[in-house]
């Protein structure tokens, strides 16, 4: 059985109130609505945070000893985009050799604006990563974003959008298309992120396995999509073993 010290639930009270607190403030200044899930989700979070300050405030104090791991740990998680920007996130999927991808897009306040989701058949990741960002772009152009920031956990599909690498023949119209898209925009910044701070993107992708035709949307019920989203928002924070 496992055993709480009364320090850890004197802890997790605190953070709990604490996130009461804040969105007790957020709805009487700022009009936000308060749910019971989101404090709950805050309260998440900011433990978490203090889990991960302590492991770094322990790992300063005992460099130089044998014991430590040389990789230095990588803080992730998602960031709004800058105010006047949509954020969009884009990921594939393949599965038994059927590929399927997905993308969402959010604005500042880590609101969606729209989602996708869509099952491509037979094909390569790199195809469906490929496909999945040219439709949330074309998705987001058409709905008159003209300023993005675009995040992807694929550094190949990225890199052939900045034109520093060449991709098989089977990409090259879609990568065209995107490259097309992003040059009639007013700013796209375009770069890599790693799977923690794509996980809605990811989410959708996998979803798209089981919708026969394309699917664009501007909200999404799902129970466990909706925590990813807020989850997201409220900021939180995975830790990655880095080099």
């Amino acid at each position: 059985m496992q055993t709480t010290f009364p320090g850890k639930i004197v802890q997790r009270v605190t953070l709990l109130l604490w996130g009461i607190w804040k969105a007790r403030n957020g709805h009487i200044f700022q009009n936000e609505q308060f749910t019971p899930l989101k404090c709950l989700i805050r309260a998440k979070s900011l433990s978490a945070q203090w889990r991960i300050r302590t492991c770094m405030s322990a790992d300063t104090f005992l460099q130089g000893c044998s014991f430590i791991p040389s990789k230095k740990p990588l803080f992730i998680r998602w960031e709004p985009p800058s105010p006047g920007r949509v954020k969009l996130n884009f990921d594939g999927s393949r599965q038994s050799g059927l590929a399927a991808g997905g993308y969402v897009i959010r604005n500042w306040r880590g609101m969606i604006l729209k989602l996708g989701a869509a099952s491509y058949g037979r094909a390569s990741i790199l195809l469906a990563e490929g496909i999945a960002l040219r439709d949330g772009i074309q998705a987001a152009f058409l709905s008159g974003y003209r300023s993005m920031e675009i995040e992807g956990d694929n550094k190949i599909i990225i890199q052939a959008i900045q034109g520093q690498i060449s991709v098989p023949w089977q990409l090259r119209t879609i990568v065209k298309e995107i490259q097309h898209t992003i040059e009639q925009c007013a700013y796209v910044l375009i770069r890599h992120i790693y799977r923690e701070a794509n996980m809605a993107a990811d989410w959708l992708s996998k979803i798209g396995h089981s919708i026969p035709v394309n699917l664009l949307m501007s909200e999404c019920e799902a129970t466990e999509f909706r925590t990813i989203i807020q989850e997201d928002w409220v900021g939180r924070t995975l830790v990655r073993r880095g080099s």
